[in-house]
């Protein structure tokens, strides 16, 4: 039985030999099959009805769709022409148009005056955020230096367990 054990172990972590798997076919086949093992009997018992059963020879054929290469490749070249052609008349027709900006409900043509009412707008917001942002700063500041702290205790507690280490003594 110890052997059997070993064998049924050593088949399920998928290591026996074709002997091995043999000799447990045979056992599991045989009329001496211990109780604790009659678990396994049917799992042995399938392999042997599967390989016994037989497919026939006359199956079916799948029927297989050939790919034609030539109407995809014309597809290809009249999507790249159209595309080429759409990109043409975009760039030729945002000529044409007027361009504008509205600034607090005023239609402004004068792309110049534009660019400096928006430039104006984000300096007004680079000044507010670099107030708010002030505090943090002073506190990054803070943390960046108990960080440093930190990692000087760091290092001198590398060094003592160095040196503990070279004398041989453990903490």
């Amino acid at each position: 039985m110890k052997k059997i054990n070993n064998l049924i172990d050593l088949y399920f972590e998928g290591k026996t030999t074709i002997a091995q798997e043999q000799e447990l076919k045979k056992y599991f086949t045989s009329q001496n099959i211990n109780s604790e093992h009659k678990i396994y009997q049917q799992l042995f018992e399938t392999f042997e009805t599967e390989k016994k059963e037989k497919y026939p020879e006359n199956l079916p054929k799948m029927k297989t769709r050939k790919i034609h290469k030539k109407p995809f490749k014309t597809l290809i070249i009249l999507t790249a022409v159209a595309a080429s052609i759409l990109l043409i008349i975009g760039i030729f027709q945002t000529d044409s148009y007027d361009s504008y900006v509205i600034i607090n409900g005023r239609r402004i043509n004068d792309k110049e005056l534009a660019l400096q009412m928006v430039q104006a707008k984000i300096n007004k917001i680079s000044k507010s955020l670099e107030s708010d942002m002030k505090p943090l700063k002073n506190i990054d500041n803070k943390l960046r230096e108990r960080l440093k702290t930190l990692q000087k205790t760091g290092t001198i507690k590398n060094k003592i367990q160095h040196t503990l280490d070279k004398i041989n003594i453990k903490l």
